[in-house]
């Protein structure tokens, strides 16, 4: 029987990106009234996305009206803020601790200040349930965004790893090489689908509509402006233009080279509801993970919340990401295609003339078995909430 459980994170469940969105779905079925959700104040569950209940944390930040050239003079002042948070934060958790007899204690690694909370709550509360849940490698996490990944840091997560009775990785490919660098055991779990929510498009008989229904970061950028380019040189070729819809958050210093681009349409975040019907209207779902060195990590060990949805659309999903990632190894088991391991322009423009002059029906014998195999939720949310009883 489920237990009082605490998650502290950088994001709530619920919360409109894939982090809140596995969340929720791991979380199916949970009583509410004996789970709690703590994250900074400033960011929310989407509408109607409420499982848990929310304890509001502090939200140090750097000022939105500071010029993002100039964020590494506010960073001594930022450190500062984090560390008065990060006390006030404990205060408040350990009352809620007890005030309602949590049990269990779940921790996903983002920011360092609030791993620092929850370790220091783990050790005033010795007796929690501490299970840990990375969905970013901690380390690539810092190499994307050129953060210092100093010894203190790194042992803030040995740390966490060790003390912790469960753990989870998003993949195959992170829990192995977390169990060779920690010695413990990783336990696999992701968002999915339930079974039988595969559907049966229709084919286009002339394919035009492209969607990423995602952000586009430095996770993601070059593959994403090597593919929105070859559409581009396409588009000036031929009489009947391909649209390439971004449905997400575009990171601020990608946009400029996105917009120029006539072929690209740039879509704010939408509900969950809307991006599902817009995925059945694609006729190419995108699901793309950088190349460059700094994202290496990232796309060696991340699985995108997407994937088990596109495939669910019964939709031709175009795996655009490194040979060695999780998830081009996915691709490559169960034999799913369109999948391109380069951002080489000549590639991407053979990819898409193939592609605007097909109509062939995606094989969805392969993406059933994926779904059934790997990406059934009900199996995983069992497996998820097994450490919460």
């Amino acid at each position: 029987m489920p237990s009082n459980t605490l998650v502290i994170a950088d994001y709530p469940v619920g919360y409109t990106s894939g982090f809140g969105e596995t969340l929720y779905n791991l979380f199916s079925g949970f009583p509410s009234e004996k789970l709690w959700s703590a994250h900074p104040a400033h960011v929310a569950p989407a509408a109607g996305k409420r499982r848990a209940q929310s304890i509001e944390l502090p939200s140090p930040s750097r000022p939105p009206w500071l010029p993002s050239r100039i964020s590494l003079a506010y960073y001594p002042l930022l450190k500062m803020q984090q560390f008065s948070a990060s006390r006030a934060a404990g205060r408040q958790l350990a009352y809620m601790v007890q005030k309602y007899s949590i049990r269990n204690l779940l921790v996903i690694p983002v920011s360092p200040w609030i791993m620092s909370t929850a370790l220091a709550l783990h050790k005033q509360y010795s007796k929690l349930n501490l299970v840990l849940y990375v969905m970013d490698d901690w380390q690539g996490h810092h190499e994307c965004h050129q953060l210092p990944y100093t010894r203190r840091r790194q042992r803030l997560l040995s740390e966490i790893v060790q003390r912790a009775n469960v753990r989870y990785a998003v993949s195959r490919e992170m829990a192995a090489h977390y169990e060779e660098s920690f010695g413990k055991s990783w336990i696999v779990v992701h968002n999915g689908v339930r079974n039988g929510s595969l559907h049966k498009p229709t084919v286009p008989s002339k394919p035009r509509q492209v969607l990423l229904a995602g952000d586009v970061n430095v996770f993601r950028f070059d593959a994403v402006i090597a593919l929105a380019e070859a559409i581009e040189r396409h588009n000036r070729r031929n009489g009947e233009p391909i649209e390439f819809t971004v449905m997400g958050e575009v990171a601020e210093q990608h946009r400029p080279a996105l917009s120029v681009l006539r072929g690209v349409r740039m879509l704010s975040r939408r509900s969950h509801s809307e991006c599902l019907e817009a995925m059945k209207a694609a006729d190419l779902l995108y699901l793309p993970l950088a190349f460059a060195k700094k994202s290496s990590r990232i796309s060696l060990y991340s699985l995108p919340t997407k994937l088990p949805e596109y495939l669910a659309t019964g939709k031709s999903v175009f795996f655009h990401a490194p040979k060695e990632s999780a998830v081009f190894r996915v691709a490559e088991r169960y034999d799913l295609t369109p999948r391109l391991s380069t951002i080489d322009p000549a590639a991407l423009d053979t990819f898409v003339e193939t592609w605007a002059n097909s109509n062939a029906a995606n094989c969805m014998d392969n993406a059933k078995r994926a779904l059934r195999e790997e990406f059934d939720i009900d199996r995983l949310a069992a497996q998820f909430q097994a450490a919460f009883t």
